[in-house]
């Protein structure tokens, strides 16, 4: 089987978010769980890829020259890979009309660059145009990830090339919202734009393009599966997704579990594990004093890394700062995104230094320190596809305290306090996500935490243990292929 997969970013070359972490695990989970399972990964050439690739002293292969001729446009390109040779490789368009810019969808203030449509018709009709010679064959599965990989699904039906289509949705929230005027500039028929297809209120939607045509729609969790499929959750698609996609399935999300080991990771002061979890007492000490914080053996040291967005809860955070005294609670963010948040939490935390630390920003090595030094993670988010966080937290032994929301439900197991302290689950989850609700939830932790030595340690435990692999995941998907295409047959 070969299967093409097309995203708009893959780690560590380019990355703003999760999807570049699953477009770089989840095909090779894929290739080593199936023997004779060939994957490939196209994705853009963009300038931060460029430098990344120089940073690593990585250079492209030779690759497949094509022009892609995309409404009126008309484009040479290169489609170029990295590493070598196997059963998974990534792939990475070079158009530096389109690609060779600062920012990989919006220019430094934050406006959307206005040819996103275009640059993302690009990559998809270029990674169809030469997925034979990348895979050694015509691919047998098409399956494009998030609304910027939406016409590739789409086009293998227009272009009736044959091939089952996936698409996974990884937030159901960006659309791909262009004018009706995108429609002849991508070169698309005008029977594309209904209320069946691609039209979402006189807009062109990629995504929904994308859904449309394929043969099963994927989301990161069973949860958020379900709630896409409301009106609370279903961002104006519910409807069609009830109704006009042929199936939808949930499949949670995993890590990569060699990337993300406390027993290995460079980046801590200290290695630790299940076995051997000494060091991470050493990675708690060794973050309260980077940051600036007072820690004692009675309170937990909390932390909350995420962007500084509305769907992500962080304003909660805020709301609850002026009582971490009162909860028995140190706490740390690391994030960056709404400005009015961002000056709010730096004055939260100048009021009691000793027991709240705010960076701004995002800083790979200092995630993963506060990852190993923290007891508790939390993530309040209002909705949330899967989340990657408390999969890398509870590998790190910080325990979650989430939202009962999308992934988070899926992933972390809270089965009451008692069953807790017998390690009976893996954090603690509260359902009214509002200011309410996670002082209810960090309470707990916290008197766990205090009174409950023993117990909050096999909740610990638990969720050091739990499988987060790919694995598992990757089996799924390729039960999905292989459905999609006895479907095709």
């Amino acid at each position: 089987m070969r299967v093409l997969h097309v995203a708009s970013e893959v780690a560590p070359w380019a990355q703003t978010g999760g999807l570049a972490d699953v477009a770089a695990a989840l095909p090779p989970a894929c290739a080593a769980v199936t023997p004779g399972l060939v994957t490939a990964t196209v994705a853009p050439l963009y300038r931060a890829a460029r430098t990344r690739l120089a940073q690593a002293g990585a250079t492209l292969g030779r690759g497949h020259a094509v022009t892609v001729v995309v409404g009126p446009h008309r484009f040479d390109v290169t489609v170029a890979p990295v590493g070598a040779a196997g059963t998974h490789r990534v792939w990475l368009v070079d158009c530096p009309p389109l690609y060779d810019r600062d920012g990989l969808y919006s220019d430094a203030a934050g406006h959307d660059f206005a040819d996103n449509h275009v640059r993302f018709a690009v990559l998809c009709r270029a990674a169809l145009a030469t997925a034979p010679a990348i895979l050694g064959g015509a691919p047998d599965v098409i399956h494009g990830h998030d609304w910027q990989a939406g016409l590739a699904t789409a086009l293998a039906r227009l272009d009736g090339l044959g091939a089952a289509t996936v698409l996974t949705v990884h937030n159901l929230a960006y659309r791909g919202l262009f004018p009706a005027s995108a429609v002849p500039e991508l070169g698309l028929p005008w029977d594309v734009f209904t209320m069946h297809h691609a039209e979402f209120w006189n807009q062109l939607s990629l995504l929904k393009a994308g859904m449309a045509a394929a043969d099963v729609v994927t989301t990161v969790s069973p949860t958020y599966a379900r709630e896409v499929l409301t009106p609370e959750r279903g961002e104006g698609l519910d409807g069609f997704l009830r109704h006009d996609v042929a199936r939808i399935a949930g499949i949670v999300n995993g890590i990569d579990l060699a990337a993300w080991d406390p027993a290995s990771d460079p980046e801590l002061p200290a290695r630790f594990g299940i076995a051997q979890p000494g060091g991470k007492a050493a990675c708690r000490a060794a973050l309260a004093h980077e940051l600036g914080l007072t820690i004692d053996g009675r309170t937990p040291l909390a932390v909350a890394i995420a962007r500084l967005t509305p769907q992500k809860g962080l304003d909660l955070v805020a709301e609850l700062a002026p009582e971490l005294e009162a909860l028995g609670v140190t706490l740390a963010v690391l994030g960056a995104g709404d400005k009015d948040l961002e000056e709010r939490l730096r004055a939260l935390a100048a009021a009691q230094p000793s027991r709240l630390a705010v960076r701004i920003g995002f800083d790979v090595g200092l995630s993963r320190r506060m990852y190993a030094g923290a007891d508790l993670f939390v993530m309040p988010s209002r909705f949330e596809p899967c989340g990657l966080g408390q999969l890398y937290a509870m590998r790190y032994g910080a325990v979650p305290v989430v939202a009962a929301v999308g992934g988070l439900r899926d992933t972390v197991q809270d089965p009451g306090d008692d069953a807790l302290a017998d390690g009976e689950g893996t954090g603690f989850r509260f359902e009214y996500v509002d200011a309410p609700g996670l002082r209810w939830a960090l309470d707990r932790a916290a008197r766990m935490y205090r009174d409950r030595p023993t117990g909050f340690a096999a909740v610990r435990r638990a969720a050091m243990a739990r499988d987060s692999s790919w694995d598992a995941s990757a089996r799924e998907y390729v039960q999905i292929y292989r459905a999609a295409l006895r479907g095709r047959a």
